[in-house]
């Protein structure tokens, strides 16, 4: 009888651990198609002083796409952001034309190889940047004239102290890289870093 009983619970515990391998194996590969998914979100943004990089990681965490930052070359010291030096980097960008569209400087972007790789794989590409002189800085200009967003629903959102997203979107979707397949989204401006609410809120109200 004591060995009935040992057998019947030796069965037991290995139907138990039978059933725990299924549902890990099944879980695992959840992940693995969760992660696949995942790789057909892109999130690129530029940040001067981490406001936009914020905003950014408030959407990694409601979409789980990839988070990439559009890297300057020769990064962006606090001297270069001061806008209100005549000679500073971003006042001599702001006045090298009378728009960033009709610039001919071009910041280079040390990881551009890298993001052109993601977005290739990707459906929706979110695009960040801070909102200088009622614009985009002239680095985005150059990321979107040499990305592929053909055939992708582009998300641009920015961030600013004062001004709105303006015609920042519309004069980046005319420079951009695009087709007719190409879904380019309105977007929004945060006038700080948003609470995960905010931004959950607003990707749930994206028509796509």
């Amino acid at each position: 009888m004591k060995a009935f009983i040992k057998c019947g619970a030796g069965k037991a515990i290995s139907v138990f651990l039978v059933l725990i391998m299924a549902v890990s194996l099944v879980n695992t590969i959840g992940v693995k198609v969760q992660a696949k998914q995942n790789n057909k979100i892109v999130i690129l943004y530029f940040s001067g002083t981490g406001t936009t990089e914020g905003a950014a990681k408030r959407i990694k965490n409601k979409t789980k796409g990839k988070l990439m930052a559009i890297e300057a070359t020769e990064p962006y010291t606090e001297e270069d952001l001061d806008y209100g030096n005549d000679e500073s980097r971003v006042t001599k960008e702001h006045e090298s034309a009378d728009s960033p569209a009709e610039s001919t400087i071009r910041p280079e972007i040390d990881n551009l190889s890298q993001i052109k790789k993601a977005v290739k794989k990707a459906d929706m590409v979110y695009i960040g940047y801070p909102i200088w002189w009622g614009e985009a800085p002239h680095i985005v200009y150059n990321l979107v004239e040499n990305i592929s967003l053909k055939g992708k629903t582009v998300v641009p959102f920015c961030t600013s102290i004062s001004s709105g997203l303006g015609d920042s979107s519309e004069n980046l979707k005319e420079n951009a890289n695009i087709s007719s397949k190409t879904n380019w989204l309105e977007g929004r401006n945060f006038y700080d870093i948003p609470s995960q609410k905010t931004v959950n809120k607003w990707i749930n109200g994206l028509e796509y």
